[in-house]
């Protein structure tokens, strides 16, 4: 019997544990202005970000060699472009986008925040290009080619703000293992 309580003292300790590690980031998602019309794509991303979460932010540092930088990310949901926030700034997400396409866009805003460590930048690498060194990988090691591939397509036909088009046609031309090394050179550079 003692044994039995030992194995599930044991259990419960390390289940603890592997919680405790896989919430050291969390996330706040709320609606703009408290508009209640965003709720069912607040329910989203949190549904997201309840089962993804830790998987996300592993993923990140697995491919970046870098820790992410916060604990805690308080995030809009609204109708407009995506965006990462900067200092106070909350992040924010696009309401209406698909679920997949909310997960894509989840990793690729945090993404901007895992980067944003990273003062230390060669001039031809903008925020995007920057974190298009990894992005494409990081979709494959989380979620399949197939999501990665659809995520760059989508990527591609955003138009206005910036030529992502561009940015990812550019990193796309690179192998794995070029992105990786090239993104590796920016990290050094930045611990030196």
């Amino acid at each position: 019997m003692k044994k039995l309580a030992l194995v599930v003292l044991i259990f419960v300790a390390a289940s603890m544990l592997v919680l405790a590690q896989g919430r050291r980031v969390t996330i706040t998602f709320s609606p703009e202005e408290k508009t209640p019309a965003f709720n069912a794509a607040v329910d989203e991303y949190r549904a997201i970000w309840s089962v993804e979460g830790s998987r996300i932010i592993d993923g990140m540092e697995k491919i970046s060699t870098l820790r992410f930088p916060e604990k805690s990310v308080k995030v809009q949901i609204y109708e407009g472009p995506s965006f990462s926030g900067r200092g106070g700034a909350p992040m924010r997400l696009r309401a209406s986008y698909q679920p997949e396409e909310k997960k894509g866009t989840l990793v690729h805003e945090l993404g901007h925040r895992m980067n944003a460590q990273l003062r230390v930048r060669p001039q031809d690498l903008d925020e995007h290009r920057l974190l298009f060194l990894y992005l494409y990988d990081l979709y494959v090691d989380l979620y399949g080619k197939e999501f990665a591939d659809k995520e760059v397509a989508f990527g591609k036909t955003l138009k206005g703000l910036y030529d992502y088009e561009g940015a990812w046609n550019w990193a796309m031309a690179m192998s794995r293992e070029e992105r990786l090394a090239k993104f590796a050179d920016v990290v050094r550079a930045n611990r030196h």
